[in-house]
This record gives structure tokens, C-alpha cells and sequence, in this order.
């Protein structure tokens, strides 16, 4: 093997490492389920390191993205150690340092591969739908063959994965394997069998998201199928369609309450009834809350009340009366965007829409020139609108994990750039390594 392959094959298994974490984290030791979850992409930090030591020279190769990256890193860290000095029960000063080391390395590591990988074609499509492929094997096993369940929250007789840090990341899971999925069948199609494969293992992934049965992951899903499906999922405006919708979402229940009662969807999406719908299954409580204090409260708009700063402003009171829930700290918001602004305020949700912007609009790019990084696409574009509707891409979620490797990408400045980059002058060396010369 050479250090590309090593480097590689610690991508591919630090998702499925990444989940066992989260299992340790719910199941035993939130601290060790941390370390345990980081250790793979600490190893491939540990290795670029080390490979520097040994070739002698360093190429400082990153653009003005990845301090916006590390400002709002910083503010995830910041605002857990400002809920830790204000008294949020149960974590521990060990754990919110777990925590931190978990936020910042994985998108540290995804620097390091790409530029690993810069002179392979297709390497992030191929290692990433390999690693998140291999992820939900180990989550199917765990559930059938082990017969372990999700310790975060899971729902008797719904399928969940034991390895994800929540009982609807399985979805989202599965509709991003699909979006990949989807490009290598349009590269495939003439090839029988392995159009044949590829479909099949789409059929099975939608069969196995039914079966979980999250309601507007599937909506969201079907929706950005459909744009894409008619090409206008390239249009610049989806970016900031994204933003509306939890105002679209809490004004127009009824509408998707009628779009689930026609044929064939009622019995699809089951538990449809016009309370729980047009309430999105309670979550509409807790968004027009955030909503009241983002209009009316605003205590620490600005800079946040600190991780989990509902329970600082008594914010969800009123819906953890109505779920007759005790303890409001272990509830949040339902949304990636509403938990960011509560708790690390304006400013740096500013910061992370402008990350998230960048990565639309690299992506986007890569689809109008056809290349293949443009079948990411559609995923960025889905988790823009999850980021509103749940927590998946919030802070030490998978989702953020996924996000933090695909904005790595836009970080690095390719080698025909180099001018624009930072060089710190090599010292000379007689061997040569064609796979790691950045000069």
C-alpha cells in the first residue's frame, strides 16, 4: 500500500468508527464514545504529519474559506464551555473537550485526503459512497443481526440504526447513498448489470426509508428528486428558497396533509391525521417558539445563549408541558438553523450560511462543467433544507461530518493555483514522491 491507499482506507472506515462512537456515547461513556469517534480522522492527521516530518516541507495550501471555517468552529466550542459555566446539567468539562476535538478534526482530516487524492478522478464520490456504504451495512447488522437499537431515540417498530446519532440520521443516510447512487447509474445506464445493481440498491435503500418512516426527509427528498430530475436543481435561488422554509412549512400544513391523503401516500407515510401533520408531529410548537424569541425575546441574538441556550430562556417550556418532558436540556429544536441562532447567535449563523454558500456554489460549478464532483449537488442542496428541519446537521452530527467534507473541498487551492496559496520554502531533499509532492 501507499500513502494514498492508507490514507483512504482510514476515510472509509472512520464513518463506520465514527457511528460505533456514537453507540458508546449513548449507550456507556459519552466521553469515550467521543474519542472513539474522532480516533480515525486523528490518524490521518497523525499520518500527514508525520509524512511531513519524513519529506521535510510544508505547502500552506488553503484559501480565506478555511478561516471562516475555524471562526465558526470556535463558536461551536465556545458556546459549549458558555452552557458549561452557566450550569447546563449532566456534561461534564471532560465531555464539552470530547466534544470540541470531535467538531474540529473531521474536516481537518478531509483536507488532509483531499489533498491526498488531488490527481485521482472521482476519488471523493468513489470513498465517500464506499465509506457511507459500508456505515450502513455495519448500522443493518447492529439492528438485525444484533438486534441493538439506537440509544439516542428510536421507535418500537420502526427500523432505526444503532450507529447514528439519532433515530432519523438513517434517513437522511439513506437518501444521500441514493443522490450518489443516481450519478453512477446515468454513468452506467448501458451497462446492464451494473445499472441493474445500482438500481437495486436504490429500490432497497427507498424500501428501508419508508420503513423509518420520516415523513419530511421523504418530502424533502422527493422534492429535490423532482428539481433535479428537471434540471433546476443548478438554480442559485434554491439557496435562499432554503431559508423559508420552516415560514413555508408552518403556513401551509394543511396543504401537505391534503398531498398525503392521495392515493398511495396515506398508506406509505402511515399515522397521517390532521393534527399531527399540520403540527409536523409537534415540531411546529418548538419552531414558532424560536420564532416568538428570534421576533420579540432576543435575548443574546447577537453571540447566543451558549449550547442548548433554549433551556437558559425557558424558551420550550409550554412543549416540554405538553410531551410532559421534565427535563428541557435534553430537548432541542428540531432544526440545525434555530439550534445555531439560540445558541451561538446571528453573527456566526451569518458565518455558517456563508460556508454553506460556498459550498453551493462550488458544487453548482462542478455540475455546469460536468464534472463529477457535480453529482454532489442534489446533496448539498438537501442538506440546505434539512439543516431547517432537523438536527442532523448541527454541530457533532453526521450530517455536520458530511458537510465539514465536502466544504474541506472547496478549502484547498488546487496545484495550478498555487500562486495563490501561502509557501513556506521547502528544504531540499534528493528523494522524490510523486504522490505527495505539493511542490
Amino acid at each position: 500500500m501507499n500513502k494514498r491507499d492508507i490514507i483512504n482506507t482510514l476515510f472509509i472506515l472512520s464513518f463506520s468508527v465514527f457511528g460505533l462512537g456514537n453507540y458508546v456515547s449513548a449507550a456507556n461513556s459519552p466521553t469515550a464514545g467521543y474519542v472513539l469517534s474522532v480516533s480515525f480522522h486523528l490518524l490521518i492527521i497523525l499520518f500527514y504529519l508525520i509524512d511531513l516530518l519524513y519529506k521535510r516541507e510544508f505547502q500552506l495550501r488553503i484559501n480565506s474559506i478555511y478561516i471562516w471555517m475555524i471562526v465558526y468552529l470556535l463558536s461551536c466550542v465556545a458556546s459549549l464551555f458558555i452552557a458549561s459555566a452557566k450550569g447546563l446539567p449532566d456534561p461534564s468539562f471532560i465531555m464539552m473537550i470530547g466534544k470540541s476535538v470531535l467538531i474540529f478534526l473531521p474536516f481537518h482530516a478531509f483536507i488532509i485526503v483531499s489533498l491526498y487524492n488531488e490527481k485521482q478522478k472521482d476519488f471523493l464520490l468513489e470513498l465517500t459512497l464506499i465509506g457511507l456504504s459500508l456505515l450502513l451495512f455495519f448500522n443493518l447488522v447492529g439492528f438485525f443481526g444484533l438486534g441493538l437499537s439506537n440509544g439516542v431515540h428510536s421507535i418500537e417498530g420502526r427500523l432505526n440504526f444503532p450507529f447514528l446519532d439519532g433515530f432519523y440520521s438513517g434517513a437522511c443516510l439513506l437518501v444521500i447513498i441514493n443522490f450518489l447512487l443516481l450519478y453512477y447509474f446515468r454513468k452506467n445506464w448501458q451497462y446492464p448489470i451494473r445499472a441493474l445493481l445500482i438500481v437495486g440498491y436504490f429500490i432497497i435503500n427507498l424500501a428501508m426509508l419508508i420503513m423509518i418512516n420520516s415523513r419530511l426527509t421523504i418530502l424533502i427528498f422527493f422534492f429535490v428528486l423532482g428539481i433535479y430530475a428537471i434540471g433546476f436543481i443548478r438554480a442559485r435561488g434554491l439557496f435562499w428558497l432554503s431559508q423559508l422554509t420552516l415560514p413555508i412549512l408552518l403556513s401551509s400544513g394543511f396543504l401537505i396533509y391534503e398531498l398525503l391523503q392521495l392515493p398511495g401516500l396515506s398508506s406509505i407515510l402511515q399515522r397521517v391525521d390532521v393534527e399531527d401533520v399540520t403540527t409536523f408531529n409537534g415540531r411546529a410548537f418548538l419552531w414558532r417558539d424560536a420564532m416568538d424569541w428570534l421576533l420579540y425575546d432576543q435575548r443574546g441574538l447577537l453571540f447566543g445563549n451558549g449550547y442548548r441556550g433554549h433551556y437558559f430562556l425557558d424558551l420550550i417550556a409550554d412543549v416540554a408541558k405538553l410531551w410532559n418532558e421534565k427535563e428541557t436540556h435534553h430537548m432541542h429544536l428540531h432544526s440545525s438553523s434555530l439550534e445555531i441562532l439560540v445558541s451561538q447567535g446571528l453573527i456566526f449563523y451569518v458565518v455558517f450560511c456563508i460556508l454553506f454558500y460556498k459550498v453551493f456554489i462550488y458544487f453548482r460549478e462542478r455540475s455546469l462543467e460536468e464534472k463529477s464532483e457535480g453529482a454532489f449537488l442534489p446533496i448539498v442542496v438537501f442538506l440546505l433544507f434539512v439543516l431547517q428541519v432537523d438536527t442532523f446537521v448541527y454541530m457533532d452530527s453526521l450530517g455536520f461530518v458530511i458537510f465539514s467534507l465536502l466544504l474541506a473541498r472547496t478549502v484547498v487551492i488546487p496545484r495550478i493555483d498555487i500562486k495563490a496559496g501561502i509557501r513556506i520554502k521547502p528544504i531540499e531533499r534528493k528523494e522524490y514522491d510523486p504522490v505527495l509532492d505539493f511542490s
